[in-house]
């Protein structure tokens, strides 16, 4: 049974529109496993073998089936997709 004090969205509400550094090290770890582990492939992967090269275009193109649960000091979380957030990669904004 939920509490009413959860909410469940897919884009950030109370917290920031951008993946945390942290955020995306834990995204494309579970992800490169994932894709390891035989999951699908969400993009054209052409000639590339190497899971974390994949995921961190599958990240780059947006195309992440992942959901962050980001949790709130009062208890409360959001749940949101990785795809609706703003990716920062060496000054340059994807």
């Amino acid at each position: 049974m939920e509490s009413s004090t959860q909410t469940h969205l897919y884009k950030p509400i109370n917290t920031t529109e951008y993946l945390t550094k942290y955020e995306k090290a834990r995204v494309l770890g579970i992800r490169a496993m994932q894709i390891a582990n035989g999951a699908p492939v969400q993009i054209d992967i052409g000639s590339e073998v190497d899971p974390l090269n994949i995921a961190e275009e599958e990240l780059k193109q947006k195309k992440t089936p992942l959901i962050i649960r980001r949790t709130l000091p009062d208890g409360t979380y959001e749940d949101v997709a990785v795809n609706e957030l703003i990716v920062i990669n060496e000054n340059l904004v994807l």
